[in-house]
């Protein structure tokens, strides 16, 4: 399992609407922690899907630039 650190979230982002963005790119996760402060904790069941997150999500998403990496 691989944890991702994601960072940059508009504040009324939700755990819910993380889960689904992920989703829609056809990344499952495990799991979403939401923190206050504009980040998450997001459980990636294997390596592969943590790269493809990185890969498809890191700095390009809706007119933010997320921060996506493995812890």
């Amino acid at each position: 399992m691989s944890k991702l650190y994601v960072g940059n979230l508009p504040t009324e982002v939700t755990e819910n609407e993380l889960k689904q963005l992920f989703l829609e790119n056809c990344i499952a996760c495990s799991g979403v922690l939401l923190k206050r402060g504009g980040y998450a904790f997001v459980d990636c069941p294997e390596q592969s899907l943590a790269d493809r997150a990185i890969d498809k999500l890191n700095g390009k998403l809706e007119k933010r630039i997320y921060d996506i990496f493995v812890i």
